[in-house]
């Protein structure tokens, strides 16, 4: 999960908008951070599944490589098939990785034959985060941080919800858009999740003590896009996605058994 840390800790500062008014007194809903998060993951996971989609951003650091793709909820985590343009060797070019995870602590890999010397009809590969080698904390890395801004009710809104307090909320066109700053020590001293206490400790070990998150809303309360702008080292990380067709018909299954390679 370390590779993945800055996409959960980043930080989100509410972009300015020229047709952005502060919400009046009839258009404000959620009066502060846990009213909000409540509401969202209710509206959510009434709808069951959706589709998402991380557009790198022009310029400056954060997540970059593009990935789209789906997720379910309702099962023991958020299922996800997604698919992801990037690099997977050292000065190589980038290639579209698929994955697909259902279980907390296992993912599935389809990689290109040509690189990984896999037989055509073997393209898949079990990562198991039981299993400590280079090759699988790299790839559980990729999915990791693909993972992290895809089920945000797992990720984004509990360390919201834990160290947070809403700033702004504002109208953009038919949209709500909420500004939320987020303490990472309060944060850490409130979540019980140890896996999500690991990931805000990783954040104020590098002396980052907090962030700000935005959420953007459509009328009906269903969340179109979430972004996150940080310093760190000196670079401004941007990092948003955006979800769209929810309700969708999505199945999404592991891979045959035929079809995955063995790592021996």
């Amino acid at each position: 999960m370390r590779l993945a840390a800055i996409a959960i800790i980043a930080a989100v500062a509410l972009t300015a908008c020229s047709s952005s008014e502060p919400a009046s007194e009839n258009q404000s809903q959620h009066r502060d951070v846990k009213s909000l998060v409540a509401a969202v993951t209710k509206t959510v996971g009434e709808k069951g599944s959706y589709r998402f989609s991380v557009t790198p951003p022009p310029t400056g650091g954060g997540v970059r490589a593009p990935s789209s793709g789906s997720v379910r909820l309702g099962g023991e985590v958020p299922s996800m098939d997604a698919t992801t343009t990037r690099p997977v060797q050292t000065g190589g070019e980038a290639v579209d990785l698929r994955l697909v995870s259902t279980k907390k602590d296992t993912a599935f890999v389809k990689l290109p034959a040509a690189v990984f010397g896999l037989p055509a009809d073997k393209p898949w590969v079990e990562l198991d985060r039981r299993v400590d080698d280079d090759f699988t904390t790299t790839l559980l890395g990729f999915h990791d941080v693909v993972y992290q801004q895809a089920a945000f009710t797992t990720y984004h809104l509990p360390v919201m919800q834990a160290g947070g307090e809403l700033r702004l909320t504002a109208q953009v066109g038919g949209n709500t858009r909420y500004s939320i700053a987020v303490d990472y020590r309060k944060a850490y001293d409130k979540l019980t999740d140890e896996g999500l206490k690991a990931e805000v400790k990783l954040a104020l070990d590098q002396k980052v003590p907090g962030s700000t998150g935005e959420i953007e809303l459509d009328g009906t309360g269903l969340p179109i896009r979430i972004t996150f702008y940080t310093e760190f080292q000196g670079v401004r990380i941007v990092d948003e996605a955006r979800f769209s067709d929810w309700g969708s018909d999505v199945t999404i299954a592991e891979p045959n058994p035929a079809e995955i390679s063995s790592r021996n």
